[in-house]
């Protein structure tokens, strides 16, 4: 069933922003948000693929954790450090508790920075246990996990910078509630660089380049951590993730533009081993039969003063993409008590039509175009966009096999519907999108609004065989295809800060999606939300209340054998509704220091998110209940 396995290769990588976060942290890296940035939009990114549409979000507590870190606990969200540390020694060292997440993380970050070199360095653990839903539950999960970073370089006055930094990051001994595998350990080496050169020529102003590698490796199976039921099942998975940029900077009185390239090549590797025992696995599925998508994009990007209020802002990429699978012809695949496994080429051709054996190739052109007009003395801004966005599909999307066999076997249970086979003729997403937004703060008073709509052309949607146009089987095994889909959202803020120290403010969401080609509702698209925050802050203290409304979510993809099931528990369920109400209070006893204290969940309701997530090497979801009531302690200081 559906809430068996979790899903998605590539999401082990977004247990790692703390990286992004932790390195050189220092005094300065919060400053006040400009007028646009004041729009909530991080709660639904259509053109971002299946493992991102929906955002972490900071602001909902979360014992998994899944998507890593201490993004919005230890550290305030949206803060982001520079690429070079001020002159001067600083560091930061923060800790977060939550009782019922039986959940404790520590972060400690460093700089020095002298006659324009630094050094600078990261140490970050996490601890989290079982954690206890709303009815008192305990709900299976845990895992251990440490980062550690250490960059040097060299920042001028000029603007010249080079820096080198290096991230290592583990995860161990990683439970999930639900899933028929554990994590033995997800590790992961990080070497990025950076580099800006000013040249001052004319109306060029500087080169930029940078460049990451993101090397991972990770072990599950299905005995190390519980009882052994079934073949003895362990999978193995590497991806190295190679990303850079080459950029010349320009600018001329009232305009500003670049040129550049974007490289991103991301390889990734794995393969099942299954046997009657552990001391007889063999290879029984090639899961990822040695993939890779490769992404070269040229681009172009200019901003005009048009007056001293209005900007024009105008992009364009070209991108050309190559996607391979150089082991689809694997053989001598066996899955015990079925006998030989299909090899990936003859899945793709039984369910697709091709062999998957050929190299495709895709020229992909998007661009925005974006008008802002600042109004009222620029304490506001608005805005109106128009652009073609591509994503091209990912190693998943693909060429992920995993078989399971049709009539289920000895060892492996059917039925055939928990197979999955990647699909190498799909298109890239088109998507056309209209947007339209305004933010506006002035005498205490902050409003914003952002809408959008974005037709997208071949959406790629995560579905079941069942015949459909390119699809030859009609077995309910999942299945990647292009569909038609539109897709629209609306945000909103306003807040109020009195000056005697009481604020309000209230958030509200609404996301609506729509396959046109199948007349049904897109799954995993959140519901309603309003977000109701009250509270009253000084310099020296604050305290805060805050009550997240959440509709039930009734347009829902809920069903494996009418749809894709992705929705709920695969069998028809929908989204309940609920309402949480948590409590903070904030105690600074130094201008650098902050201590909070809060509970999360204060009336211990039970409840499970629409939006399910997803950390283990698998494409399925889990929607474990939450957490009930938790007592929250944090601390944070900087020098």
């Amino acid at each position: 069933m559906k809430g068996l396995i979790l899903k998605g290769a590539v999401v082990g990588l977004l247990s790692l922003p703390t990286i992004a976060f932790a390195q050189a942290v220092d005094k300065g890296t919060e400053q006040r948000p400009a007028a646009l940035d004041l729009i909530p939009t991080g709660i639904y990114d259509p053109t971002a693929g299946p493992a991102l549409r929906n955002p972490w979000r900071p602001d909902i507590a979360s014992c998994s954790q899944w998507w890593g870190g201490p993004v919005g606990t230890i550290l305030p969200p949206g803060m982001v450090p520079p690429p070079a540390p001020p002159e001067g020694t600083h560091g930061l060292v923060g800790f977060n508790y939550s009782s019922s997440c039986h959940l404790i993380e520590g972060l400690a970050s460093a700089s020095v920075r002298a006659q324009g070199f630094f050094v600078r360095g990261t140490i970050y653990g996490e601890d989290v246990g079982e954690w206890r839903d709303g009815h008192g539950t305990d709900q299976r999960n845990g895992f251990d996990r440490r980062t550690y970073s250490a960059g040097v370089g060299f920042a001028a006055p000029d603007g010249t910078l080079l820096s080198f930094d290096y991230t290592r990051a583990e995860r161990h001994k990683t439970l999930y509630g639900g899933a028929l595998l554990d994590t033995r350990f997800f590790d992961a080496d990080i070497f990025a660089a950076r580099a800006r050169l000013p040249v001052m020529a004319g109306p060029l102003k500087a080169i930029e380049v940078t460049a990451k590698a993101t090397l991972l490796e990770r072990e599950n199976d299905n005995f190390s951590y519980r009882p052994l039921v079934g073949a003895a099942t362990l999978a193995r998975f590497s991806r190295d993730l190679i990303e850079g940029r080459a950029a010349a900077l320009f600018a001329q009185p009232g305009l500003a533009y670049s040129l550049g390239v974007d490289v991103k090549d991301d390889h990734r590797d794995a393969t099942r081993f299954q046997g009657a025992s552990i001391s007889t696995l063999n290879a029984q599925s090639r899961v990822q039969p040695d993939a890779r998508v490769s992404d070269v994009t040229a681009f172009g990007d200019v901003t005009a003063n048009l007056n001293a209020s209005a900007r024009l802002l105008a992009g364009i990429r070209l991108g050309f993409v190559s996607a391979q699978a150089d082991d689809v012809n694997a053989s001598g695949l066996v899955t015990p008590g079925y006998g030989a496994t299909p090899t990936p080429r003859s899945l793709f051709l039984q369910y697709y039509g091709v062999t998957g054996e050929d190299r495709a190739t895709e020229t992909n052109l998007g661009g925005k175009l974006r008008l802002e007009q600042d109004f009222l003395s620029k304490t506001g801004t608005a805005y109106v966009s128009v652009s073609r966005q591509v994503r091209t599909a990912d190693p998943v999307e693909r060429y992920f096999v995993s078989f399971t066999p049709p009539s289920g076997a000895s060892l492996n249970p059917g039925p055939v519907h928990r197979t999955w086979i990647g699909n190498p003729t799909l298109d890239p997403e088109k998507h056309h999108i209209a947007e339209a937004g305004f933010a506006w703060q002035h005498a205490g008073w902050k409003l914003a609004a952002r809408t959008f709509i974005d037709h997208a052309d071949d959406f790629i949607l995560w579905d079941r065989a069942r015949g459909q146009s390119g699809i030859l089987m009609s077995n309910n095994a999942s299945v990647f295809r292009n569909i038609d889909a539109l897709i629209a959202g609306l945000s909103g803020r306003v807040g109020y800060r009195w000056s005697s120290g009481f604020f309000t403010r209230i958030d509200a969401h609404l996301t609506y999606g729509e396959n046109l080609t199948d007349n049904r509702p897109i799954g995993q698209i959140p519901a309603i939300e309003v977000i109701t925050t009250v509270g009253y802050d000084t310099p020296a203290w604050g305290i805060e209340g805050r009550l997240r409304a959440v509709a039930p979510q009734n347009r829902v993809d809920n069903y494996f054998r009418t749809g894709s099931g992705v929705d709920g528990n695969g069998l028809g369920s929908e989204g309940s509704g609920f309402a949480l109400v948590d409590v903070m209070a904030t105690w600074r006893p130094l201008p650098n220091a902050t201590l909070q204290v809060g509970v999360e969940n204060l009336f211990d309701k039970a409840y499970t998110e629409h939006i399910e997530r997803n950390d283990i090497d698998d494409p399925f979801l889990v929607n474990q209940m939450a957490a009930g009531r938790s007592l929250v302690l944090r601390g944070l200081t900087r020098f």
